[in-house]
C-alpha cells in the first residue's frame, strides 16, 4: 500500500520499493508533454546535424569539380 508523502496532496511513496508516484493527472500530462517535446527537439537536432553534414559533403564535391 502506498503511503501519502507529507506536505503533498497527490504524491505517494511505495514503502517496499521507494518508488514515488504522482497521482495528479494534470502533472502527469504536463510531464508527458515536456518529455515528448524534449524527444522531438533531440530528433530535430539530430536531423539538422545530418543535413549539415550532407551539405558539407556536397560543398566538398563541388569544390573538387571546380578545381579539376
Amino acid at each position: 500500500m502506498k503511503q501519502k508523502v507529507s506536505g503533498y496532496d497527490n504524491i505517494y511513496k511505495d514503502p517496499k520499493t521507494g518508488v514515488i508516484v504522482n497521482r495528479s493527472s494534470v502533472d502527469r500530462d504536463r510531464y508527458r508533454i515536456a518529455k515528448q517535446q524534449a524527444l522531438e527537439s533531440k530528433a530535430s537536432q539530430s536531423e539538422i546535424r545530418r543535413l549539415s553534414n550532407e551539405l558539407n559533403e556536397i560543398k566538398s564535391l563541388l569544390h573538387q569539380l571546380i578545381n579539376k
